[in-house]
C-alpha cells in the first residue's frame, strides 16, 4: 500500500485516477493546484506524487523545482 498525492486540476482525470488508484487499496490524497500540492507534501508523507505538468497557478515543471526543495519523493 503506498500513499500517493495526485495534483491534477481537471476534476475528471483526478476522479479517475483516484478510483484507479484506490481499488488496489493505495491511500490516496488529491488537491487540484501547486501550491496546494507544496503544502500536501511539507505536512504529509507521501510515497509518490503523480504531478499534472498544465496546473493553472504554477507550470508543472516549476512545480517540481519547488517539491525538491523540500523531499525527494518519486514523481510521476
Amino acid at each position: 500500500m503506498a500513499r500517493v498525492l495526485v495534483v491534477e486540476d481537471d476534476q475528471f482525470v483526478r476522479s479517475a485516477l483516484i478510483r484507479h488508484l484506490t481499488d488496489p487499496s493505495h491511500t490516496v490524497r488529491s488537491v487540484g493546484t501547486a501550491l496546494e500540492a507544496l503544502r500536501e507534501v511539507a505536512h504529509v508523507g507521501f510515497d509518490v506524487v503523480i504531478l499534472d505538468l498544465g496546473l493553472p497557478d504554477l507550470d508543472g515543471g516549476e512545480a517540481l523545482k519547488m517539491l525538491r526543495g523540500i523531499t525527494d519523493v518519486p514523481v510521476i
